[in-house]
């Protein structure tokens, strides 16, 4: 079972892929201080290793010191960037798994999250991250639909998809299952390897960004090829951002309709969750009930 964060809980803050912003790190920090937590800064804050925080083994150990230490309660992620996949192998599970923590962060925090959630199976939020939304100036969406989930105190969280706008129903549909997901290329990039959880009966959530439609097109004809779309109970895409072409060609969302055509589940489109500053902070790792009918997405507490 997770520990449960409440003001006055310790934040460890690290830095496991690209180097951060420090005056952003800094606000950050403040931020979270300010809402009544405690913070352990890790090493990798103030490291710059080529285009990495710091050197894989160093990464790595700062991780796996953090899980084992009792008197933390969560790790929270700086940025993201390019780095976690590549330390996959020098994680200690076994130590990570008898010692559960909330690991928050995204984009390339996409790695650690699902390999920690295959191999200990501890949930972790995949939202907003200390040098960049924390550390620019939190919208109040994004801070809302966070600490709602993080500071909730019932069975499950409730959003009313009424009270979002913009989102597409390619498909309509219910269902129930595990939510997994994150930053879609790197899905892609970890199927194959260990460290990829069984997608079976699982609601996948997408989003990506900078990348070209030819490039969403590849990562999803990767996942088809697998079977994950035939694995899965249900697809929410989240924001594609700078991902169309001006050039014309396939629409993101086109892509996405061609491969799930022929599926019988539900697919939501344009979900405010990725790279924008505007965004809902998904779960991963936790059951949850998806029913376009009635326009609800509940997801069970992570610390219950």
């Amino acid at each position: 079972m997770l520990k449960k964060i409440v003001p006055g809980s310790t934040i460890a803050v690290i830095a496991p892929a690209f180097p951060p912003n420090k005056k952003k790190t800094k606000k950050g920090i403040e931020y979270l201080k300010d809402r009544g937590y405690k913070i352990i800064e890790g090493s990798s804050l103030s490291g710059n290793y080529g285009y990495l925080s710091a050197p894989d083994e160093q990464r790595a150990r700062e991780i796996n010191d953090f899980f084992t230490q009792n008197s933390i309660d969560a790790i929270f992620c700086a940025r993201g960037g390019w780095g976690t996949l590549r330390i996959l192998d020098k994680l200690d599970y076994e130590t990570i798994a008898k010692n559960p923590k909330l690991l928050v962060g995204y984009s390339d925090i996409t790695s650690l999250q699902l390999a920690i959630w295959q191999k200990c199976r501890i949930p972790s939020i995949s939202g907003p991250m200390v040098a960049v939304e924390m550390g620019a100036g939190i919208l109040d969406f994004t801070a809302r639909y966070f600490w709602d989930q993080i500071e909730n105190t019932k069975d499950n969280y409730s959003i009313d998809l009424n009270a979002l706008n913009n989102i597409e129903y390619i498909k309509d549909g219910r269902c129930s299952g595990t939510v997994l997901g994150g930053c879609l290329s790197l899905i892609a990039h970890q199927l194959g390897t260990p460290y990829i959880p069984d997608f079976k009966n699982a609601i996948l959530f997408i989003e990506d960004v900078g990348e070209k439609p030819y490039k969403i097109d590849r990562y999803m004809a990767q996942l088809k090829q697998a079977g994950v779309f035939e694995e899965i109970c249900g697809l929410i895409a989240g924001e594609f951002v700078d991902c169309e072409d001006e050039n014309g060609g396939f629409s993101v969302k086109e892509i996405i309709e061609q491969y799930t055509h022929n599926r019988d589940y539900p697919v939501l489109y344009n979900f405010p969750y990725g790279h924008q500053a505007k965004k809902i902070a998904m779960p991963i790792g936790v059951a949850a009930n998806l029913d376009t009918a009635k326009k609800n997405l509940t997801f069970n507490n992570p610390f219950y």
